[in-house]
């Protein structure tokens, strides 16, 4: 078999009537850049669902022992997600998106296989790839408020309390940002002003994470410190789309971030679902000095004329509600305390567990290409 075939067929197993490799110029660069022949012939086939290594070993026809060394090579690339619970291991592989944008940039020193790919990536998911994820209802990441910038005395969804939910972890770990990791090996962009290590992963994915080199075990003091300095340079905290049991707190900068992104440069409608908060302002304290402006990721807030305004500029912010995602990175450095974050009117939640949010964005997807049937 040819090297072209091994990765058509490569690519063949890995689509799928919600995602797949889609036509580019870009796409061969990407796949040949990180995954030679072998390797692409190795996971084809590779069970995408959690198996043992027994199992694995039937499908792949090798001895266990033979096959243990070949999966964590691939665990420590990042191709294959290894699974920890008591006593039991299982492994399968990671989607496509997970392979070629996320674990591959979360250890501190880059593989050389995946500094040749990233200008690769960044221009196929600009090129059509990322375009399948606009008909999703709910992205993969929900912002979650910075702490002390909601209302005093307003009562959090337990699912909004970061401080409830980084203390309900038992293990955590901290790895770079795969976004800002991925643009600064790319000669077209500049390296990232903001902080890398701050990608946070808990529990079982978290103990993949170290057990594969992919970061770095850290202690809970660690995290809360981490989301501080995250919140200091601006940075929107994003957690996991679903209720029960997330295991990643992303902290995302406007340009580079997977989710601002589409939002910003191919007009998404989302870039993270929104907090159940929205800013307020309190315009007679409003000092009009613009740095919620500068800060906010969502071109939200405005500077205008007011009558309501004391200062000397004669302006106040101004909120566009449909704009804001109630992150809290204005209130977080607003020196004259003219702006807090509410709770909104109507409050939402997230879907309850990973597979509900994942079959709600497939039944989107396959809904806008014609591919259900209309029961109504």
């Amino acid at each position: 078999m040819s090297d072209q075939e091994i990765y058509q067929k490569f690519m063949e197993y890995m689509n799928n009537p919600v995602w797949e490799f889609t036509e580019s110029e870009h796409l061969m660069p990407m796949l040949t850049s990180f995954l030679s022949p072998e390797e692409a012939e190795f996971l084809t086939g590779f069970p995408q669902g959690s198996r043992t290594l027994e199992q694995i070993a039937d499908i792949k026809n090798l001895a266990p022992d033979e096959l243990l060394p070949i999966i964590k090579a691939h665990c420590r690339k990042g191709t294959i997600y290894e699974g920890k619970r008591g006593d039991s291991v299982r492994y399968r592989l990671w989607s496509a998106v997970e392979m070629f944008t996320r674990a591959v940039f979360w250890p501190s020193e880059v593989q050389e296989e995946a500094k040749a790919m990233a200008p690769h990536v960044s221009k196929y998911y600009m090129d059509g790839w990322y375009e399948q994820k606009r008909a999703f209802t709910h992205p993969e990441l929900r912002t979650i408020p910075i702490s002390e910038t909601v209302e005093s005395g307003t009562g959090f969804m337990p699912f909004e309390d970061i401080l409830q939910v980084v203390e309900n972890y038992e293990y955590y770990t901290v790895s770079e940002c795969p976004c800002r990791a991925r643009h600064n090996e790319d000669p077209a962009f500049k390296d990232s002003p903001f902080p890398m290590e701050v990608c946070l992963h808990f529990n079982e994915l978290g103990h993949y994470i170290v057990d594969n080199n992919l970061g770095r075990e850290i202690t809970k003091e660690e995290t809360l410190e981490i989301l501080k300095k995250s919140a200091d340079a601006g940075l929107v905290h994003g957690i996991n789309n679903w209720e029960e049991n997330p295991d990643t707190i992303c902290n995302c900068d406007l340009e580079y971030c997977t989710y601002f992104k589409p939002y910003h440069q191919l007009g998404f409608e989302k870039s993270h679902d929104p907090s159940n908060y929205l800013v307020s302002t309190m315009p007679e304290l409003c000092k009009a000095c613009g740095l919620c402006v500068r800060r906010c990721p969502m071109d939200a807030l405005q500077l205008k004329f007011s009558t309501e305004a004391t200062n000397k500029f004669r302006k106040v912010v101004v909120v566009q509600e449909e704009n804001c995602i109630g992150c809290g990175v204005c209130v977080h450095k607003c020196k004259a305390k003219a702006i807090i974050l509410k709770q909104r009117e109507t409050t939402t939640w997230p879907p309850k567990t990973v597979k509900d949010m994942v079959n709600l964005n497939a039944m989107a997807v396959l809904t806008a290409k014609g591919l259900m049937e209309n029961k109504n």
